[in-house]
């Protein structure tokens, strides 16, 4: 199934979507679970609290309640009676078996006369354990009520934060009879829950990036294939119309050739056949071009090197475009290097040359200038070719190197052309050991820079 460019754009955004929603709802269950044990911390921490504030007033009266058994007929598997003295007093109780506390809520309701609960030292103790339990640094305070009258008798409620974002533990009964009550409160920030999940949230990041990551990298991958599948049509049919002119060319003057044998004018027959093999070899150039860029790979090109006159060389190229009719060039050159000769392969190093001479003359307006200043730097023979003509835009720049690609300006696209001219430079270029770098704004023309290793020059 292929799909188009607004369906992909559609389930990229479907897919990312899932992946963040996916990870919010993970994130809003571990919330609700550190949450969840913060809430089961707060009764655990109230309730060890309140038994270390009765066992601390208890040691202070020095211990002086005591108690017996009583067998009676109120007894049962559940439930005892006990006789307790308390200085001049001694009275029965019945206490629940199941109640692992019961023996302190009998202290506390014996204290709460002579040693009342300590508020204060509740709330210190309260803290502490929810220190030890991983929860640290928190707004606490705590309420005593009395359960008959259902008031609060004290609070140590200090109003720092929202009554709202506080959780609170279950009322707490402290006295055998069920009178006297404790309920603890904790502040319980959304920041604080989401620090005890840092490594989670950390972790959830990570992997959203990834996938964000790799699912743009697939994308990018399928756009820039199907561009260069489009890129490449287009370059066939560059082609197709370039092979199309000297083959039809040829064609239509090969077709005049008998015409002219029969009348004896061999001067045309002569003139004819010449203009055949020209289009011949420029047929044979183009597919030689075409054959050499299939590997895309320097080491792929054979080189017969020889020593280049530097001097003769520019010189004949400068005079061969300076005739051109089409177009005014001016062609500046400079030479101003300590080599005289280059050793290079003659073909390839004039095919370089043409290569961006021709295209700074297609690709400007009627009146062209070019400035060729050939110079040494460090290890390198240097060439530089600057031409005001259009230029390259910012978008195209990191990509003429690349095979069969061509500009979308319509200055570019009027022009015919393969997309493999300067692919087929820098293959060249690299073939040699050198290396090519442009500058360039669009408007205000180009600047090639080519450097050539000088070490194996004669």
């Amino acid at each position: 199934m292929k799909l188009d460019l607004r369906q992909i754009k559609t389930y990229t955004a479907f897919i990312l979507l899932a992946i963040i929603f996916g990870q919010g709802v993970w994130i809003y269950n571990m919330y609700k679970t550190y949450r969840s044990q913060f809430s089961f911390a707060v009764e655990e921490s109230i309730e060890t609290a309140i038994l270390k504030e009765v066992s601390s007033r208890h040691q202070q009266l020095g211990g002086t309640i005591v108690y017996a058994p009583l067998a009676n007929s109120l007894d049962t598997a559940r439930y005892i009676t006990k006789t307790i003295r308390s200085q001049d007093t001694s009275f029965k109780v019945t206490q629940d078996r199941f109640d692992p506390y019961s023996d302190l809520k009998l202290v506390q309701f014996l204290l709460k006369d002579d040693l009342p609960v300590n508020l204060k030292k509740l709330d210190s103790l309260f803290r502490t354990e929810l220190n030890l339990r991983g929860f640290s640094r928190l707004d606490t305070y705590i309420e005593y009520t009395d359960l008959k009258k259902k008031q609060i008798i004290v609070s140590s409620y200090k109003k720092a934060q929202s009554l709202n974002s506080y959780i609170s533990s279950k009322m707490i009964p402290i006295d055998i009879f069920k009178t006297l009550g404790i309920k603890a409160y904790a502040h319980s920030s959304i920041f604080s829950i989401l620090k005890k999940m840092f490594l989670q949230l950390v972790l959830s990041s990570i992997l959203i990036s990834i996938c964000v990551f790799f699912l743009f990298a697939v994308i990018r991958t399928l756009f820039w294939k199907e561009k260069i599948e489009l890129m490449r049509q287009d370059s066939v049919n560059a082609m197709t119309h370039e092979f199309k002119r000297p083959i039809s060319s040829a064609i239509a003057q090969a077709s005049l050739i008998p015409y002219y044998l029969q009348k004896g004018e061999i001067i045309k027959v002569q003139q004819y056949a010449d203009n055949i093999l020209l289009e011949l070899n420029k047929l044979t150039a183009y597919t030689d071009r075409v054959q050499k860029l299939g590997s895309n790979n320097s080491s792929h090109i054979t080189l017969s090197k020889e020593n280049i006159v530097l001097k003769t060389f520019f010189e004949a190229l400068a005079e061969r475009y300076i005739s051109i009719k089409d177009k005014r060039v001016d062609i500046k050159l400079s030479i101003f290097t300590s080599h005289i000769n280059i050793y290079a392969d003659l073909l390839h190093f004039s095919n370089i040359m043409e290569n961006l001479i021709e295209n700074a003359v297609k690709y400007s307006q009627e009146s062209l200038s070019i400035d060729i200043d050939v110079t040494d730097k460090a290890e390198s023979l240097v060439i530089k070719i600057k031409d005001n003509g259009f230029g390259i835009s910012d978008i195209d720049l990191p990509h003429i190197f690349d095979k069969f690609y061509r500009s979308n300006h319509k200055e570019s696209q009027k022009k015919v052309g393969f997309g493999l001219g300067l692919t087929y430079v820098k293959s060249l270029i690299e073939a040699h050991g050198g290396e090519i770098k442009v500058k360039s704004r669009f408007g205000l023309g180009s600047e090639f820079l080519l450097y050539f290793p000088i070490k194996n020059n004669a």
